[in-house]
């Protein structure tokens, strides 16, 4: 998968041809027609060298679209030595609606503070 699309191979050419003519140009003696062809192989030389660069890129940004990681594939029966090492708490054995039931009152404080501004309702 390439990075961008084949207009960045264009401004590749017309950068490379434009930095070559204007060096290539400062020598009192240049001809314009030999300087000129020149220009054109250099834009040429830009223009492929843009299909390098892009795949490169689109291979270091390339992120692979199947899942890396699975809990099917992770054994079940491995636990942390200790509780710190734990890094998520398990909410399986509880159902939503518990869940819901401990903290309703406390949404409900907090939006009535958002909506009013009221400082009351953060006390307990």
């Amino acid at each position: 998968m390439m990075f961008g699309s084949l207009f960045y191979n264009f401004w590749a050419a017309l950068c490379s041809f434009t930095v070559y003519f204007i060096w290539a140009v400062q020598d009192p003696f240049a001809f314009p027609l030999p300087t000129i062809g020149a220009s054109l192989v250099v834009a040429l030389i830009g223009f492929i060298a843009m299909f390098l660069i892009r795949a490169f890129i689109g291979y270091v940004f390339y992120t692979p679209e199947h899942i890396a990681y699975s809990e099917v594939d992770s054994p079940s029966n491995v636990e942390p030595l200790h509780a710190e090492q734990q890094q998520f708490v398990p909410q399986n054995k509880r159902t939503t609606v518990e869940f819901e039931e401990d903290n309703t009152e406390e949404i409900a404080n907090v939006v009535r503070t958002m909506l009013h501004g009221q400082e009351e309702a953060i006390q307990k």
